[in-house]
């Protein structure tokens, strides 16, 4: 197969020689053709080129501009596929290899791009590198060929895109009314979309960008061709090339525990980038929206099951009692109406959450426009937060969220000024932008899809069928019907007395676990791991000493002794949970105390079981850690502990790098888990959960996965059609996905 890599130039002769020479080290001679087309360059750049044996020189007697130029290199290309270039790139090791391998993957995938150093769109990644030869070493290590570290998007930024050459002639060439350049690349992504293809962001390939390169000594032209050129994009498609495809993952933030058949809307999805987004992260996400412009309905139609428009009424999903979570985006002219969310609340499930965001009236540079006397901002625009959670008050929600997104800078010397007006107690209002509000609708003592918690036993809320959009906008095939959840109803509902009692009065924080209504409803896949993890580690403890380490609301403790162990210490550094936890499951056998797990407060050998769940990525030296407990267990003594697997919550970052979950100082994968665990103990066992496979999340309908958890999906009182997800399955019985947690058993040499 031979690309055809298109380059346009017009002057920047070193960097079109550091591009081009970067290209022949690193790409194989028989893979490509290179062809170049020169906008009357005037710095010698035309005439070195005409010097280059491998290189099929195209000059223009004018500057044609980009979208032209790479029109005319693409009309005279012989390769399978063409490959737009900009000249103010780098390439690196393996780099169209992976991209080759990425685009053959599906014939439905029109185009893909790698990640780099300088991009807009969630293109680019932080680099530390100072040098070229710095950037080739990290690159080198970077590109290790990797397809779950595809995504689809709703775009790519066009300084390398590779695109199949059926692609190119379903979509078309490049619009060159956009002149010189800029949202030509965008234009030419929606036209592929609508063709039918899908576009994938190779995470796994890096290559060096330097970034408008050919606008940096005309500043001027390039901010009026990106004016110009937005306005002729939103003349030809009837939305903004930027807004109708922005992606929210501010609001997407509320939703992490957000799992495959669970059902979202997005009211303003615009053309569904967002919904994509939950695509990409969560995998077999039922998805919908609903969009006022219909020509970026009609793209967001390619990603969700139903798109509604404002005027159309929104229907519940088939087979569900309401949505899972629905996402608010924003009503700039009036943010976070009240009907819109008392519509909003009727629309969700029980135990539904809806995530949504306002500006802050309060912002200091927005009081400064009040107090102008032609004052440009309307008196709806915008909400203070405490306006904010009263309204959603007012809606019926509860458990209720807010986030304030401060200003990178914000005006020191007017926030004083502000303060010393109205008091300290603003001050962090005067500085936010805008709020990102979650809330739950509130269950009033109805059943939550897990059924009974704290003794309240109400209605039964049905969980989404888990079936999505497949990419490309067709539905997605229908699993096996699962029996167990088919036949869920109220009267086979068992006792949960092995859950201990709710505690509803303690709020939720998204870290720390609490057993509560609210909790069930909004997060039950994640109370439905945590219960797994106990109950895998109840067996062990039997009769026998255990140390519960990071306990945490102290839950998990009242378990295990109630399961068979004959005493269980908790210990947690929050002073607040542990009172809470000796307050609510305290009592004979079971006793919590503050502690750092790095320094426990116990002889050597005196536990024979430590218990650690997700407690390890949240210390600053995991083998510290793992050194302490084997301190405290006796020999022989089990330790029985859980870690993220960074393989797959944070496939494109190294070990001891910064993790996307804010709480988490870093994540092992799960090779780098059984190595750590290896020094100090013998391994019995290794479970997974929340597997997912190379196209998202999966559930027990792989065979492999149904023999490995068997009979533990039908947990009593708890739905099997959720919970079938989450049950902990033996990695040596699981061989053909991976899993997001893994639960060791170990015994202390």
């Amino acid at each position: 197969m031979t690309t055809s890599i298109i380059m346009a130039t017009y002057n920047q002769l070193a960097m079109t020689k550091r591009a081009i020479a970067s290209i022949r080290k690193h790409t194989p001679a028989s893979s490509y053709e290179l062809i170049v087309v020169d906008n009357a360059s005037s710095d010698g750049t035309a005439e070195w080129l005409a010097q280059q044996p491998d290189v099929k020189l195209l000059r223009q007697p004018k500057n044609v501009g980009f979208p032209a130029a790479c029109n005319i290199g693409a009309a005279a290309a012989e390769g399978d596929c063409l490959l737009l270039l900009n000249n103010d790139t780098v390439v690196t090791p393996r780099w169209l290899e992976q991209l080759t391998r990425a685009l053959d993957s599906d014939e439905r995938v029109g185009a893909v791009g790698p990640i780099t150093n300088y991009a807009g769109y969630g293109q680019m990644i932080e680099t530390s590198y100072r040098t070229m030869d710095e950037m080739q070493r990290f690159a080198d290590a970077y590109n290790v060929s990797s397809p779950g570290r595809w995504e689809e998007r709703m775009k790519l930024i066009g300084f390398c895109l590779m695109i199949k050459r059926t692609a190119w002639e379903a979509a078309g060439p490049l619009d060159e009314s956009y002149g010189i350049g800029n949202y030509e690349d965008d234009d030419w992504c929606v036209s592929a979309r609508l063709a039918g293809f899908r576009l994938l962001l190779c995470r796994d390939t890096f290559i060096h960008h330097e970034g408008s390169a050919s606008f940096r000594h005309v500043k001027e032209t390039y901010r009026k061709a990106m004016l110009e050129n937005e306005k002729t994009f939103m003349r030809k498609w009837g939305f903004h090339p930027q807004i109708s495809v922005n992606v929210r993952d501010d609001l997407l933030r509320p939703l992490r525990a957000l799992k495959p058949g669970m059902s979202v809307l997005e009211v303003g999805c615009g053309c569904g980038a967002t919904l994509l987004e939950l695509r990409n992260r969560y995998g077999n996400v039922r998805l919908f929206g609903c969009e006022n412009e219909a020509s970026a309905a009609k793209i967001a139609g390619l990603v969700a099951e139903k798109v509604w428009t404002n005027d159309e009424e929104i229907e519940i999903p088939s087979g569900t009692k309401g949505f899972d979570a629905v996402v608010l985006n924003d009503m700039l002219s009036d943010p976070a109406r009240l009907p819109v969310l008392q519509r909003i609340h009727r629309l969700l499930r029980p135990g539904g959450i809806v995530t949504a965001s306002a500006p802050n009236r309060l912002f200091v540079d927005y009081v400064k426009a009040y107090l102008k006397p032609l004052n440009p901002v309307p008196r709806d625009a915008m909400l203070s937060r405490s306006e904010f959670e009263r309204r959603l008050r007012q809606a019926g929600f509860g458990d209720i969220a807010i986030e304030p997104i401060a200003a990178e800078e914000a005006a020191k010397r007017e926030i004083d000024a502000l303060c010393q007006l109205a008091g300290e107690a603003g001050r962090d209002e005067y500085a936010a932008i805008y709020y990102v509000a979650s809330a739950v609708k509130e269950t009033a003592g109805e059943r939550t899809a897990f059924g009974k918690i704290g003794g309240k036993v109400g209605k039964t809320a049905g969980a989404a069928s888990p079936v999505g959009a497949a990419p490309g906008g067709e539905p997605a095939s229908q699993p096996p019907v699962n029996e167990a959840a088919a036949n869920y109803t109220e009267a086979t509902v068992n006792d949960l007395s092995y859950l201990p009692k709710a505690q509803e009065d303690v709020p939720f924080t998204g870290e720390r676990l609490i057993l509560s209504s609210a909790v069930a409803g909004s997060h039950p896949d994640v109370l439905a791991e945590h219960v797994y993890r106990y109950r895998l580690a109840r067996g062990h403890c039997v009769g026998r000493q255990v140390l519960d380490a990071a306990c945490g609301a102290g839950f998990g403790a009242r378990m295990l002794k109630d399961g068979g162990a004959s005493s269980v210490t908790g210990v947690d550094i929050d002073a607040a949970a542990v009172a809470l936890a000796g307050r609510d499951y305290g009592g004979e056998g079971v006793s919590f105390q503050v502690g750092n797990v790095l320094q426990l407060a116990f002889a050597n050998a005196v536990f024979d079981v430590v218990v650690s769940f997700e407690t390890i990525e949240h210390v600053p030296d995991g083998a510290a850690w793992l050194r302490e407990a084997a301190r405290v267990l006796r020999p022989g003594g089990r330790l029985i502990i859980s870690t993220p697997n960074r393989d797959v919550t944070n496939p494109d970052r190294q070990f001891g790098q910064q993790v996307r979950n804010p709480y988490h100082i870093f994540e092992y994968s799960l090779a780098e888990f059984i190595g750590e665990l290896s020094v100090l103990y013998d391994i019995e066992g290794v479970f997974g959960q929340t597997f997912v496979g190379p196209h998202g999340h999966v559930a027990p309908e792989w065979p492999d996965i149904a023999a490995a958890v068997g009979g533990d999906t039908e947990m009593a009182g708890f739905n099997p059609d959720i919970i079938r997800f989450y049950g902990p399955a033996s990695l040596s019985r699981v061989k053909n996905a991976r899993p997001a947690y893994a639960i060791a058993v170990c015994r202390k040499r």
